[in-house]
């Protein structure tokens, strides 16, 4: 305030008189006299408690949209190496000479499974601070339990992957973000089409110059149309008539935030060439 300048929106915590805590918004202004000099400050402070949690709310229902999402994805890619360890249980019994080879495929499908487990755990683990992961390593694993969807959607995934590209982030949040956008990507792709998925290391251009990495998700879909656009990350908003709580981009733009990053989206319904582009930048350090 000795500068002259105010604080506008500063969220901050305060403890009640009973020991519980209140979500405090706050708002300073200097105060002027005739000759401009400081001779004390105006506040204004508001009570946000009850939207804090009612945003705390939001996201947890939609951590539970997404486990759903995840649990189909994840049934399917359990299910076929369960599949192949049951005909090769059955083929050893049948031919004892060749029961060792078929028990060591059979050990490679349990590997299988205990990745699938090893990878849907860092969805649902919660992590207090952020550490230092690969971003291309991390969107892999969320493509990988995707791969089916992919295939019986007629869906051709093309990945450009560039080497080193780490950030500091909560590796089970970051999932949760690309999983929203490749589940958009190929809901906006009915009858088929590209998902073209790159990560890249770059600056930020916006004059601060931070180093980072560029996650882009691209379809070929029916792209968004211009009504819908600047809402697109209201809560509760989505053009999905049939499913969709209208939540996961909203989410996806607080996970965003909360690394420091940006997100952006170019989207086109011109026919032969409609589809929409998701664009993030995340630092390398938030």
């Amino acid at each position: 305030m000795r500068t002259g300048h105010g604080v506008e929106s500063y969220q901050t915590e305060r403890l009640r008189k009973d020991g519980s805590l209140v979500s405090i918004l706050l708002s300073v202004s200097p105060l002027r006299d005739r000759k401009g000099t400081v001779i004390g400050a105006s506040a204004i402070a508001r009570d946000v408690t009850a939207k804090i949690r009612a945003e705390q709310a939001l996201q947890r229902s939609e951590k539970l949209a997404t486990a759903g999402r995840l649990t189909a994805a994840i049934a399917h890619e359990i299910n076929n190496p369960l599949e192949a360890i049951t005909n090769l249980l059955y083929l050893a019994r049948r031919d004892p000479t060749r029961a060792e080879q078929h028990m060591e495929m059979a050990e490679r499908e349990v590997q299988r499974i205990a990745d699938i487990a090893q990878q849907t755990l860092g969805f649902v683990r919660e992590v207090s601070e952020a550490k230092s992961l690969n971003v291309a390593e991390t969107l892999d694993e969320v493509l990988q339990l995707y791969s089916p969807k992919f295939m019986s959607g007629h869906i051709e995934l093309q990945k450009e992957f560039e080497e080193d590209c780490e950030v500091q982030g909560f590796s089970g949040e970051l999932r949760q973000l690309f999983s929203n956008l490749i589940v958009n990507a190929v809901d906006a792709m009915p009858g088929g089409g590209r998902l073209r998925v790159r990560v890249s290391r770059t600056h930020e251009p916006d004059g601060r110059g931070r180093a980072g990495v560029r996650v882009t998700v691209a379809d070929t879909g029916i792209g968004i149309p211009a009504a819908d656009r600047p809402r697109l990350f209201e809560p509760f908003y989505t053009t999905k008539k049939d499913s969709g709580t209208g939540l996961g981009l909203w989410l996806s733009e607080g996970i965003v935030r909360k690394h420091e990053g940006t997100i952006q989206v170019r989207t086109s319904t011109q026919p032969g060439r409609s589809g929409t582009i998701f664009s993030l930048f995340l630092p390398q350090n938030s």
